[in-house]
């Protein structure tokens, strides 16, 4: 997966030359924290050797639904406060570095301060331009994006997406299910948490998991 980077801006100054990141956004956040399974996202996406950041407009969008899931916003101070996640500060133009800001008013067609007062899709923009930013420094980028029109936009910048299933797919491959019940029951705790996500039975996910136990038994 991972590969490289160059300078440090504000934001980036914390980070190593070439390091790898994912970026996360609402949508899979909520499913993970809102299931309480926020561990074992950071521990797949940690053993891929990647940094995890996450956008300040991203942080307040998932605390906002707590409205509709009970105890999210705790979990996700709990979880932004520690030493698993990155936060990155909000967008303004006095401080953001130039290029986020360019690809951010590129993607949501107005200025800067109209742009971030529309809140819909707010997230997913911050997240690509961010994701175009550390792409531009050199970092290998996955932006973690479960909604349909976010990952459009990602796609349309060459950046690498990252879904709830393939999480869970790399967890497959890490061993994280002993069995393909600990799996199934995993998923349908995230199904919970959103109305993205399709019945196990139309993901691969369980032809990975038999792919990865007949690997296990050969070896």
């Amino acid at each position: 997966m991972p590969e490289e980077r160059i300078e440090a801006s504000g934001e980036d100054a914390s980070l190593e030359q070439q390091e790898p990141v994912c970026i996360l956004d609402a949508v899979i956040c909520v499913h993970f924290v809102g299931a309480n399974l926020q561990r074992l996202l950071v521990d797949v996406l940690q053993k891929a050797d990647l940094v995890l950041l996450v956008p300040q407009e991203v942080c307040d969008e998932v605390a906002r639904k707590d409205r509709k899931y009970k105890g999210i916003k705790l979990r996700w101070a709990r979880f932004t406060n520690s030493d698993c996640v990155r936060v990155l500060p909000a967008l303004q133009a006095q401080s953001a570095p130039d290029r986020v800001v360019e690809v951010f008013v590129e993607v949501r067609g107005r200025q800067l301060e109209d742009a971030l007062r529309e809140s819909k899709d707010l997230g997913e923009a911050v997240v690509v331009a961010h994701g175009v930013h550390y792409q531009d420094q050199g970092h290998e980028v996955l932006v973690a994006i479960d909604d349909q029109g976010g990952q459009a936009l990602a796609a349309d910048r060459d950046l690498q997406i990252i879904t709830v299933e393939d999480v869970l797919e790399m967890a497959v491959e890490f061993g994280k299910f002993p069995t393909e019940g600990d799996l199934k029951k995993i998923y349908e705790k995230l199904r919970k948490f959103g109305d993205g996500l399709p019945p196990y039975g139309y993901t691969s996910l369980s032809v990975r998991f038999k792919e990865w136990l007949a690997r296990k038994s050969e070896g």
